[in-house]
């Protein structure tokens, strides 16, 4: 290090005086003192005891192997460019006499960093030129206790805003929910009342029936916003007619849109053949986009839904363009800003009488991503939207999958002798009866129990073949329904791998379906059921069992030759 001062006279002190006075007053302050030269190397010209011990260095040999001599040398590396412009700064503003503020890193000799707050200011020395000459303190508890009290901060905030988000939704969903209940409540009580009047009971279900689509409406946007936030979705590659797809959609809307009057119109330029494509997602986002175009319309408008193909590829892939275009209310720019956020509405359904969760464009929006689509939008509030969504997909050559069947087209087969018995497991009393009346009305004899352990004891107490088919629930208070299917399935007897166990559950996610499978059961009905489906259902799976039931005796006492993988 180079002497802190050379000048040669001083007015208080005698030359001889004078630097030994100003060292003892440097090395006496508690706090980090330094000087360095204000040129290019920026050469430290004096450091004081505390700022040695701030780097944790006994001496000074030991400080300058540490940082070289320089002042450069005692700045983290990562924090050096923002601390050399900050200096640069103040050789410009050379006039300014306030002393600059910064803060950085350090590294001490042990190799611990620490955080430093650095009072410093440009000055001319006698004898030595400009330097800067630097207080220092470690502020690195300082700024832990700031960074946790930011921390918390930010999480109260966070967890404030989260609950503001909740309370929204939970206000918009409980009035959504409220009013198709307040209709199926209210109609149901008008329809005990009007009981011998056959079309005013006839109007009344079918108002319970509307009602009660809504509120599956709402749940299925709920379980699929869900899926996606959860990273659950996964995406199949059906060989589909895109035209045929958008005709099944739009079937789902025809019936409202002559309610309303509504125009209801086609503009499809495709061309023949398949692509491959997740339909059932396909269809979950036209769906949406012509849904909500139906319903913003007014009576006596128009909603148009047109299909293109654009560009095509050399390696089999073509851009599609579909568009939803009504004559509806429109919406602002203020709104179309955020309408792909969660829970968001331009108005709450309190106000627009429109049931929602907000979570259709939502929806539409997270899917689009993951298929690689995207999605634009032109609209003004009285004139009307236009949706334009736009897909890469291959052109497949293969066999069209087999397009969903609508509910009223199942076909509803009962046997009305009473000769094909059913076990049903079902905890809650009102779900037990409303489904033996259903299965009764419909030619089986049905046996009931309340749990997963009553179902694998009733098929244990039985001889083999005894049930044609076991409906199961899922959440059960002992053992719940995959529990007791494993159980079943692993019972000693001829019966047991052939015996055909259907899930008959509220749990209606793909994972829920997926983990009834792996248990052993043959298929899963989500509740609330659609009742043809369900009895079709039941029906194809003991036709199918009956081939494999003939091979093994109708009655007769438990096999040990035959073990749980015999049918």
């Amino acid at each position: 290090m180079l002497d802190l001062f050379s000048q040669e006279q001083n007015a208080a002190l005698p030359p001889e005086q004078m630097l030994p006075a100003l060292l003892w007053l440097g090395d006496k302050i508690p706090g980090g003192f330094c000087v360095y030269r204000a040129d290019e190397r920026q050469e430290l010209i004096y450091v004081n005891p505390a700022t040695m011990r701030l780097f944790g260095c006994e001496t000074q040999a030991e400080f300058e192997a540490l940082t070289g001599g320089t002042f450069p040398g005692m700045v983290h590396p990562d924090d050096l460019p923002a601390i050399q412009n900050s200096i640069d700064m103040q050789i410009a503003d050379a006039a300014n006499e306030k002393l600059d503020f910064v803060e950085y890193r350090i590294v001490r000799r042990d190799g611990t960093v620490r955080w430093v707050e650095d009072y410093g200011h440009l000055a001319q020395l006698p004898g030595a030129g400009e330097v800067y000459y630097v207080f220092l303190t470690d502020i690195t508890d300082k700024r832990r206790t700031q960074q946790e009290k930011f921390r918390v901060e930010l999480e109260l905030e966070q967890a404030r805003s989260a609950n503001e988000i909740k309370s929204a939704f939970l206000f918009n969903l409980s009035h959504d929910i409220r009013t198709p209940m307040n209709a199926v409540m209210g109609f149901s009580a008008l329809a005990r009342r009007h009981q011998d009047e056959p079309e005013r009971l006839r109007d009344c279900l079918d108002k319970v029936d509307t009602a009660s689509r809504q509120l599956m409406a709402l749940i299925d946007d709920m379980l699929e916003m869900s899926r996606l936030d959860f990273g659950r979705v996964e995406l199949k590659s059906d060989s589909v007619s895109l035209r045929e797809q958008l005709g099944l959609v739009l079937d789902l809307f025809r019936m409202q849109a002559l309610e309303k009057r509504l125009h209801l119109v086609e503009d499809f330029a495709l061309p023949e053949g398949n692509v491959l494509i997740d339909a059932d997602r396909f269809r979950r986002i036209m769906g949406n986009l012509i849904g909500n175009a139906v319903k913003f319309t007014p009576e006596g408008g128009s909603v148009t839904v047109s299909a293109r193909q654009k560009q095509v590829s050399e390696s089999g892939f073509a851009r599609f363009a579909f568009t939803v275009r009504d004559t509806g209310v429109g919406m602002s720019e203020e709104f179309m800003r955020r309408m792909y956020e969660a829970f968001e509405r331009e108005e709450s359904s309190t106000r627009s009488g429109m049931p929602g969760t907000g979570l259709g464009l939502s929806i539409v929006k997270r899917l689009l991503d993951m298929m690689g689509g995207s999605i634009s939008v032109e609209s003004r509030k009285g004139e009307g939207s236009v949706f334009t969504v736009e897909l890469p997909l291959k052109r497949s050559g293969g066999a069209a999958a087999e397009p969903p069947r609508p509910p009223e087209a199942a076909p509803e087969t009962p046997r009305a002798d009473g000769t094909r018995r059913v076990l049903l497991v079902e905890d809650i009393e009102i779900n037990r009866m409303l489904a033996e009346t259903i299965l009764e009305e419909s030619g089986f004899s049905v046996e009931s129990v309340p749990d997963g352990c009553d179902a694998v004891e009733a098929v244990k107490a039985h001889p083999l073949w005894h049930y044609d088919l076991i409906l199961m629930d899922i959440q059960m208070p002992v053992m719940n329904g995959y529990e007791a299917t494993r159980a079943i399935r692993a019972l000693n007897r001829a019966d047991a791998r052939a015996l055909p166990i259907i899930a008959l559950s509220a749990n209606a996610r793909e994972e829920d379906r997926r983990q009834s499978l792996e248990s052993g059961m043959n298929s899963h009905v989500a509740k609330p059921f659609d009742v043809a489906r369900l009895i079709s259902t039941i029906n194809e799976y003991i036709e199918a069992s009956e081939g494999r039931r003939t091979a093994a005796p109708a009655e007769g006492p438990e096999r040990p030759d035959r073990g749980p993988g015999s049918a």
